[in-house]
């Protein structure tokens, strides 16, 4: 059984002091901007940056910015997959988030270099899948031809199990349940870091929150909130409404918010809206009372934080890495895979109850501000890549 480490205060290294003139960190995304992957890797980088510490952002695909708290004063270079390893600089240290080519990315790396990898979704050890949820091959070879339609599967979960092997890099995974199936899959260590994200000193007024959107203050507010919207396959996209009309049912003064697509619109009470600014998914977390997210896969969701980071509680399926943020019933309510139907008359029920709402809400916020906090992440990070850097033993010592 592969090593499973979880970065805490004790389980890892104290960072010794960076300097200006130490080798940077380099750390590579896919999309410029947008993503979970992508925003963990701007408030890695930023908040590296902030200490001194040299750093770089790379990244394959320019995307109009700023977004929001995402927008630092660092500027990614566009760097193709196969041309990343050829840039970086002796001594730097490359941290990858992910990557349109994981064969060709890994490939282009030399030999020798400090490297970290973090997991956000499955692909590194499937043939393509972000998430294989019930593929059945998975625990052997995949198929060929991929009955999922990605190109040359088999071969791409080869090359990179074997690049792998041959850089070492240390993994990491926001997720205990993500680290025990990639280490179960690869074979190598998988340490655990939570993501985190920058903490409020307290929640928003619900009540300014709803003057500032025009919501009336006896609405029971909902909110789905996903990258796609109605069309996010691994969010449940495409069962939103009918959700949503089994909960109207049960809560007729409910009003429902759809977030994340391209569309604007509405429903009767179902608002859909396209992807907005960060800020703007604060203030209407701030003046829900309840988001709902009905994951068929997950990792370490962004949003659940976010909604955290509000005080507002979260209904879920209690799926991947889900569990370990969402404690059932004092932060939100869990329900099992694919239960629609438990789904419905859980978030009907936790809507129903405003103190209830208020009570998980607050817990949800203490619990966040403890465990998920942007600083308290860029600190765990900051021992990995002080480890990394420590000298390598001679053959005489070993």
């Amino acid at each position: 059984m592969p090593r499973l480490t979880e970065s805490s205060s004790d389980s890892l290294p104290e960072a010794s002091g960076q300097s200006t003139a130490a080798p940077a960190t380099v750390h590579h995304t896919g999309l410029e901007w947008t993503g979970g992957a992508t925003r963990v890797a701007r408030l890695l980088a930023s908040g590296m940056a902030e200490t001194g510490a040299g750093v770089r952002l790379t990244c394959e695909v320019a995307e109009p910015g700023p977004h929001g708290e995402a927008a630092s004063v660092l500027s990614a270079t566009m760097v193709a997959p196969c041309g990343f390893g050829p840039q970086l600089a002796a001594g730097e240290t490359a941290h990858i988030h992910c990557t349109g080519d994981w064969p060709g990315l890994l490939n282009a790396i030399p030999e020798g270099a400090r490297a970290v990898i973090t997991l956000h979704d499955c692909e590194l050890f499937t043939g393509g899948c972000p998430y294989p949820l019930d593929c059945p091959a998975l625990d052997r070879e995949c198929a060929d031809p991929c009955p999922r339609k990605f190109p040359h599967s088999r071969r791409v979960r080869q090359v990179k199990r074997l690049s792998l092997r041959r850089l070492g890099p240390t993994l990491v995974a926001p997720s205990r349940w993500l680290a025990r199936l990639a280490g179960e899959h690869l074979g190598l260590p998988v340490a655990v870091i939570p993501n985190g994200i920058p903490w409020p000193a307290r929640s928003m007024s619900r009540r300014e929150a709803r003057v500032r959107l025009g919501i009336l203050p006896a609405a029971r507010v909902a909110v789905f909130a996903a990258h796609g919207g109605l069309g996010a396959a691994y969010k449940a996209g495409s069962a939103w409404r009918s959700l949503w009309q089994g909960i109207k049912a049960r809560v007729p003064q409910a009003l429902c918010f759809a977030v994340g697509g391209d569309s604007e619109s509405r429903d009767g009470d179902l608002v859909i809206w396209p992807y907005v600014e960060r800020e703007r998914l604060a203030l209407l977390m701030a003046a829900a009372d309840v988001l709902l997210y009905p994951t068929l896969a997950d990792n370490h969701s962004l949003v659940i934080l976010e909604a955290m980071a509000q005080g507002l509680p979260v209904v879920a399926h209690g799926v991947g890495g889900v569990p370990e943020q969402v404690a059932h019933d004092t932060t939100g309510l869990l329900v099992g895979p694919g239960d629609r139907a438990g789904f419905v008359e859980a978030a009907a029920a936790l809507l129903a109850d405003p103190a209830r709402c208020r009570a998980l809400g607050a817990n949800a916020f203490a619990s966040g501000r403890k465990r998920f906090t942007v600083e308290r992440m860029i600190a765990d990070y900051a021992k990995v890549y002080a480890r990394l850097r420590e000298p390598r033993p001679s053959s005489e010592e070993e």
